[in-house]
């Protein structure tokens, strides 16, 4: 199973090429420009209420393997400014991971099945022991969609301490790049949107080969 082949790359980079087009096209940027004023309004009148819509919205991305939040987060830079929307992404990600190992943890295949695939957690329950090692869950979080590492360590009742230091470390060094990339794309700074998203491309591929190679060893 080869969750991060090179189809899935070329189509993640075709995604963000595509999102790069429309938003440098004049009609997209007249749109923003009447929308953001919007959330700026919101905000100021509901500040709390936004940022915990905000970080909800980031805790369903990381359960759910259909939603993303990431195109709220350049409005969202706007509004609040790259470092408050690292740190929202953050607390919304890590509350979606525990709530998501906690689901592995008690909730059987009938309840896990709503929430991700269960092919993919069985392939990776038989690949990954209990008491793996640091490492190895360090590579499988860094290599896979949230959801994947999150349930299928859930269901091994892997040790929430180590668990929890792990998943931290890993949602820190995306937060931050993908509030950067949002904040270069509405500085038009293109060519720094595109090494961020090659740079989380580059995290993806590097630590995917480096699960598959310890895994091989092991």
């Amino acid at each position: 199973m080869k969750l991060f082949s090179k189809r899935n790359i070329a189509i993640t980079i075709s995604f963000f090429f595509i999102g790069f087009l429309i938003w440098s096209s004049v009609q997209f940027q007249a749109f923003f420009a009447k929308i953001v004023p919007l959330f700026e309004n919101l905000t100021r009148e509901h500040e709390f209420l936004s940022i915990f819509v905000f970080i909800g919205l980031g805790t369903l991305s990381t359960m759910l393997s259909s939603f993303s939040s990431a195109p709220l987060v350049p409005i969202a830079v706007i509004v609040w400014g790259s470092n408050p929307v690292a740190l929202y992404l953050l607390a919304g990600w890590m509350i979606g991971d525990v709530l998501s190992y906690i689901i592995g943890y008690y909730a059987g295949n009938p309840i896990l099945k709503r929430f991700a695939s269960l092919e993919k957690i069985d392939y990776y329950r038989k690949k990954i022991p209990p008491n793996a090692q640091f490492k190895l869950v360090f590579f499988f979080i860094m290599s896979m969609p949230s959801e994947v590492p999150n349930y299928t360590l859930g269901t091994l009742r892997y040790n929430f301490l180590k668990y929890f230091l792990t998943i931290t470390l890993g949602e820190i060094i995306f937060a931050f790049i993908t509030a950067y990339a949002g904040q270069a794309l509405v500085q038009k700074n293109y060519v720094l949107f595109a090494g961020g998203i090659a740079l989380l491309l580059l995290f993806f591929s590097y630590f995917l080969y480096l699960f598959k190679k310890y895994l091989k060893n092991q």
